[in-house]
């Protein structure tokens, strides 16, 4: 047998089918483009998007480190620098703490010296921005912008003068009875963070004259940056073993970090392989529609003589020369859109952002895109290739691409409803295929959309803020001055815009030893690293007498609003008894250094210095205990937990000299800057009232959140865009390939109406289908998905209103889409569809 070359010839055909097929190409072309560019720019975009919410909880904690020692010794430093596991250590000493800024007081605006480590690579990194130098005479300091703002210098400028009050740690415990001095600072630099902390950076210089230690109790601490930040207990072991630890000192690491990344890793990984179906489904999609034409046609070139292997060689050419006209242009397109259009409009949006790096470019993004469209369109395009090369020349021209399968007898079609039904499902592959690529963009746009809501500013600073803005009054614990008085609180309560008040209020007491609520709870203090001292000593003399270690074992009661006891009693389970804890029959313990789950149902004794009957002695019955997070108050007392009472039983016990702490306040339009205003204007003149502003959180992250919004949002827009096209693409394929058919039904008397109605009514059924099934799949995915990937430990919620305007668009595009292309592509009479369709 001579064997004769015919590639050339193939090709020949495959030039001349590729240009009598413009229509069907470009559509082929288009997906391709588009799924090339979804890859690219979802890719490029989502982590952008996912640094910078990862670069904005770096920006929260106010440092970037991964472990960190407690009041560490110097050998202990010099041994965790030289471990191969540790990229490098940085050290922090709390050496003061400053109170007064020009007869205004500060809340408790806190000293720190670093070293170079700790400062260019923990510190600074974890900057929105840092201008000036890092302090090096005695008398220079670097401010955050908060604690800037609280002392009300809005424009701070490098040079400028700071009269401070402040006092100096140079013992295990912050003191505020310490002697305060007075002087002038210079500023040297200062910084944002998303902390919401009042730091302020010392020189070296001054950290000398202070006295403290790094080995000070809760004021020294060694950050360690890790070379593998996923680290697993036994890395923590063995990075705790030659450090010879001492009481109290602990190496405080998250132990869970490894588990939570693989969460994270799990969720991301579901997420990046439904894209990757969503975009590989539209490519299948066009292809796998558009086959019925095809094969009727090569049908006719197998009866003259084309074999198998030669019609696939075919196929696969016009799929290569698709590929390369569609996958640079995507490619293209995805680069000018994540590294030019996006950066573009956030710099037109902020211009601040100008230099800064919005989207970061990933060659491997691009070459996998590259690599995964032209994959996809090989595996979209064998099914045609197999059936055109399997098929008998009699059967490919006979093909419709529908396999009805065994209707029954008595089925009858009874109208145009029961026709769109029959329609949608008479070939079931096609069905999967349709409802399948639908359903996963529709899906995966649910899930973005939760991730991305999770990461909204607001949202987490709604969920992890107590109120809208805290008016605390800062002499409590000194003069304890009635600067918050009830006739503010009461102003405060018509202003306009205010929603609720919560006025809390708090009384030193004096607590005799009590073996049976507190014997525990003792036990373990003393065994924590938070213990006060020698245990055998100290409860021999606190026994003995209980006013002598007061200052130790003291308790501050905490009384609270209705409204505030609603939010505790929800955070205990709702198990308080409301009327009784309003009459002071039971209180809350509130619990830091150690549990004391055996005071509840006892009753507790106290009296109260303050009050005009200092000696009497009061009691409750603890009702529960609860830890700190449900604690309302700033200021707290010694080792003895703290109690939660009514205000209206502080009131009765203390009469008029019981002070309001502090006063939570919150909005009927939160964040609202005109409310903000108006709160402040009833405090305005007082220099000891301190304010502490979920607006002003906001407004120091608000930088960060436009980008993180603005790249979330376009995520979603694009998974939403490519929803409605693969819709489109699967109807304009669809309506195409059925030419024919609509020809046939027009020649039986169907008018082009009731065609469409027919085309609508499907179109209505894939898009309900297909929103129906995202809903009950994509709730309680993007409930896994959020839980795997939040970090900032807040409730789910779904941005309901961005899925209902996408759903309305798909609907939309349901009723509109079909009639229209039918219209556009079905222009020739019946006779010449039926002779067009036949003759090719």
């Amino acid at each position: 047998m001579i064997k004769v070359n015919s590639r050339s010839v193939i090709t020949s055909v495959a030039k001349t089918t590729y240009k009598a097929n413009k229509k069907r190409n470009a559509l082929t072309v288009f997906a391709v483009v588009l799924t090339t560019f979804l890859i690219t720019a979802v890719f490029g975009i989502g982590i952008s998007y996912w640094n910078g919410i990862s670069e904005r909880s770096v920006r929260m904690n106010g440092m970037d480190y991964d472990i960190e020692l407690t009041e560490p010794r110097e050998d202990q430093v010099e041994k965790v620098r030289d471990m191969d596991a540790v990229k490098y250590a940085g050290l922090v000493v709390k050496c003061g703490i400053a109170e007064e800024y020009k007869g205004k007081a500060l809340e408790k605006m806190r000293f720190y010296w670093v070293d170079q480590i700790c400062w260019e690579k923990q510190c600074i990194p974890a900057y929105e921005f840092f201008k000036g130098n890092y302090p090096e005479k005695e008398n220079e300091l670097v401010l955050s912008t908060e604690a800037l703002k609280n002392m009300g210098i809005r424009e701070p400028e490098i040079g400028m003068g700071l009269p401070l009050t402040y006092y100096v740690l140079n013992s295990d415990e912050e003191d505020g009875q310490q002697e305060n001095i007075n002087k002038t600072f210079r500023l040297s630099g200062y910084y944002r963070d998303y902390s919401g902390n009042q730091y302020g950076y010392v020189s070296e210089a001054f950290f000398d004259t202070t006295g403290a230690e790094p080995t000070g109790f809760t004021q020294g601490a060694l950050k360690i940056t890790l070379k593998n930040p996923l680290y697993s207990k036994k890395d923590i072991m063995d990075i705790q073993k030659p450090l010879n630890l001492q009481k109290p000192q602990v190496l405080m690491a998250d132990d869970q970090i490894l588990a939570n990344f693989i969460k994270v890793t799990a969720g991301l990984g579901g997420l990046l392989i439904m894209i990757l179906i969503s975009g590989g489904l539209f490519v299948y999609n066009t292809l796998y529609i558009s086959v019925s034409k095809d094969i009727r046609y090569y049908g006719q070139l197998k009866t003259l003589g084309m074999t198998s292997v030669q019609l696939k060689r075919l196929v696969y050419l016009q799929a290569f020369w698709n590929s390369c006209i569609g996958i640079p242009l995507g490619l293209l397109l995805g680069a000018v859109v994540s590294a030019g259009v996006v950066p573009m409009a956030l710099r037109l949006m902020d211009p601040s952002l100008v230099n800064e790096k919005i989207v970061t470019v990933y060659p491997m993004i691009y070459i996998g895109a590259a690599v995964f469209a032209s994959a996809t369109v090989l595996a979209g395009c064998r099914k045609p290739a197999v059936i055109t090369g399997e098929c008998s020349p009699v059967e490919a021209v006979r093909y419709i691409g529908l396999t009805e399968g065994k209707r029954r007898e008595k089925e009858r079609v009874s109208g145009l409803k029961d026709m769109a039904r029959r329609n949608m499902f008479r070939d079931k592959k096609q069905a999967v295929v349709i409802l399948g690529s639908f359903f996963v963009a529709l899906t995966v746009f649910v899930c973005v959309n939760a991730v991305v809501r999770g990461n909204d500013a607001k949202n987490i600073l709604d969920q992890t803020s107590e109120c809208d803005i805290q008016v605390k009054n800062q002499t409590t614990l000194n003069e304890n001055l009635p600067l918050i008085t009830d006739e503010k609180v009461e102003e405060l309560r018509t202003v306009k815009g205010v929603k609720e008040v919560r006025p809390v209020t708090s009384a030193e007491t004096s607590v005799p030893y009590q073996e049976e609520a507190f014997g525990e709870y003792y036990k373990r203090l003393y065994e924590s690293r938070y213990s006060p001292g020698n245990y055998e000593d100290d409860m021999e003399g606190y026994k003995k007498d209980a006013e002598a270690f007061n200052n130790i074992f003291g308790m501050r009661m905490i009384g609270i609003s209705p409204e505030e006891f609603r939010k505790v009693n929800h955070g205990l389970g709702g198990i308080l008894d409301r009327d009784a804890f309003e009459k002071g029959e039971t209180a809350v313990a509130l619990v830091f250094w150690a549990s004391a789950e055996e005071a509840v149902g006892k009753k507790i004794r106290f009296a109260l210095p303050d009050s005009s009957n200092p000696q009497k002695e009061y009691q409750v019955t603890i009702a529960a205990v609860g830890d700190s997070s449900l604690n309302p108050a700033e200021f707290s007392g010694g080792y003895t937990p703290d109690i939660l009472v009514s205000n209206a039983f502080a009131e009765k016990l203390m009469g008029d000299k019981l002070y309001t702490e502090l006063v939570q306040v919150d909005y009927e339009e939160p964040y609202s800057k005109d409310t903000e205003k108006a709160v402040k204007k009833v405090f305005r003149g007082e220099t000891q009232i301190s304010f502490r502003s979920k607006l002003v959180r906001y407004q120091e992250m608000k930088l960060s959140e436009q980008q993180v919004k603005f790249l979330g949002g376009g995520l979603g827009i694009i998974l939403a865009v490519l929803s409605i096209l693969n819709y489109i693409n699967m109807m304009a394929a669809g309506v195409q390939n059925r030419a024919k058919e609509f020809a046939t039904l027009e020649s039986l008397g169907m008018t082009s109406g009731q065609i469409k109605k027919v085309l609508v009514r499907e179109g209505l059924g894939y898009g309900g289908l297909s929103i129906l099934l995202s809903l009950v799949a994509g709730l309680p995915l993007s409930y896994l998905v959020f839980q795997s990937m939040t970090v900032y430990n807040i409730e789910y919620s779904l941005p309901v209103l961005y899925n209902l305007i996408l759903f309305g668009a798909i609907i939309a595009v349901c009723v509109i889409v079909p009639p229209v292309i039918y219209q556009m592509t079905q222009k020739d009479s019946v006779i010449e569809r039926l002779r067009a369709d036949g003759e090719q």
